[in-house]
């Protein structure tokens, strides 16, 4: 199974191996659900997230454990981030995101 190298934007130097199959999943549901208009919370970015997966018919045996969309949703958001597809609104507890552009 292949793997991506996931970035990290708080951490430049850190690379995270992250199943391809999985990371493609989340970023295309995390770009489809953030506009570059309006921020999104995190938690409802994250609730966008499992709402597509159902939508989508996305098998439950690729995310089975419990907690595991939350963390590939931090993942893969965290290196959207670093590549600049999304950003974080300034000083803005807590994090809310948007599509960059």
């Amino acid at each position: 199974m292949s793997s991506i190298q996931a970035r990290n934007v708080n951490h430049p130097e850190h690379r995270e191996n992250l199943k391809a199959e999985k990371y493609n999943v989340i970023r295309e549901a995390i770009l489809a659900v953030l506009t570059a208009r309006d921020w999104m919370s995190f938690a409802d970015m994250e609730a966008a997230v499992r709402a597509r997966l159902n939508e989508r018919q996305v098998p439950k045996q690729l995310f089975p454990k419990p907690g595991s969309v939350r963390w590939y949703c931090k993942a893969v958001q965290l290196d959207l981030e670093a590549r600049g597809e999304i950003e974080r609104q300034p000083k803005k507890s807590p994090l809310h995101l948007r599509r960059s552009g």
